[in-house]
């Protein structure tokens, strides 16, 4: 081989070395925290992906702002197009792109987001012309420091009594922590008695029972904010327990016996008692019962029949006298002083004719 042969032979291997280098592309990655651009591996005669953009900013509201631009591979902006937003997976809101390709979200975290890590991400599930795209970010909740108040009353109560907590909690700057839970536990080691939410002035209140199995003394009432997103923050109330004192039922004593009398002795014809003591005659006279003309008639009712009955003979003693008085005045004989006792003889001469 001549040098001719070689010099041409060197040059058409550089020619060719320097056309593969300008062949093979760069790669040029564009560090964008709170967006990507995902590169699918497209099949012959699929829809090509789209490419989303995503930036998101988190305040202490918990308040997510978040927009973006979705675009064809080749840079055409895409309008209309629905874009998904989630937080750990758990879809909250729902954007789409305007003429420019550009969409904007507000969305509120949920109190079951909790402290740490998450991720936020937009999806686009594809369209006429347009294949699907996503992007994602993580953000991280620092929990917030909080105040809780609480109160109870009463302060005294026996088993068994209500008693009311209220109390609130704010943020460090005295801003409400609303839509958040507060538990309440009863006693040193019992488990939460019930939980109530907070009102929009970050307010709340519950009404709870004090154990019947308690027993007299300090009880001790922890009323406990639980939200993730903000610090720990609880209050711990003390009452008196005061069991009333039931009213003894007084027991009836046992009655003493009563003595039986001591029969006096009794004296014999000689004059002495038995037991050979002369006896002493008491000079006080002896009581003897007094009786009424009630009870020699037997009672009340006895004596006022017997009334009644000798109130009708006489009444009629004196009718019939009466009769017979007018009836010799109308026959013009003279009236005697046996007129009275003419109603009696006329019974007997009546009697006497009927013999």
């Amino acid at each position: 081989m001549t040098a001719k042969h070689c010099r041409a032979l060197a040059l058409t291997s550089v020619l060719v070395a320097s056309m593969m280098l300008m062949l093979t592309p760069s790669a040029c990655p564009i560090q964008t925290p709170w967006s990507t651009s995902t590169a699918y591996a497209v099949p012959p005669g699929a829809t090509p992906p789209g490419d989303l953009s995503m930036s998101a900013t988190l305040d202490r509201s918990d308040t997510v702002k978040t927009k973006g631009t979705l675009r064809t591979q080749t840079g055409q902006l895409v309008s209309g197009a629905l874009i998904n937003l989630a937080v750990d997976g758990k879809l909250l809101a729902v954007a789409m792109t305007d003429n420019n390709g550009t969409w904007s979200s507000t969305l509120r975290l949920p109190s079951s987001v909790q402290g740490g890590d998450h991720e936020l991400s937009a999806t686009f599930d594809g369209t006429g012309g347009v294949g699907a795209a996503s992007a994602r970010g993580t953000f991280s909740i620092t929990p917030q420091a909080t105040v809780l108040t609480a109160a109870v009353k009463p302060t005294v109560a026996a088993p068994g009594a209500l008693l009311n907590v209220n109390g609130t909690v704010t943020l460090s700057h005295r801003h409400p922590v609303t839509d958040s839970q507060v538990a309440i536990w009863l006693g040193n080691d019992g488990d939460a008695a019930l939980t109530t939410p907070t009102d929009p002035h970050g307010n709340f209140q519950a009404t709870i029972q004090v154990p019947l199995d308690v027993s007299n003394g300090p009880f001790t009432i922890t009323v406990k904010l639980v939200d993730s997103r903000y610090g720990t923050s609880q209050k711990t109330l003390t009452i008196q327990v005061k069991a009333s004192t039931p009213t003894p039922t007084p027991t009836p004593s046992s009655a003493s016996p009563t003595p039986s009398p001591t029969p006096a002795p009794t004296p014999d014809e000689s004059g002495e008692s038995q037991d050979g003591r002369i006896p002493q005659m008491s000079t006080s006279p002896v009581p003897v019962a007094q009786r009424n003309l009630l009870d020699s008639f037997g009672g009340r009712k006895p004596l006022l029949i017997f009334a009644a009955v000798l109130g009708v003979l006489v009444l009629g003693v004196l009718v019939g006298s009466i009769t017979r008085h007018h009836g010799r005045r109308d026959k013009g004989r003279p009236e005697t002083d046996d007129d009275a006792d003419s109603l009696f003889e006329d019974w007997d001469q009546s009697d006497r004719r009927r013999v």
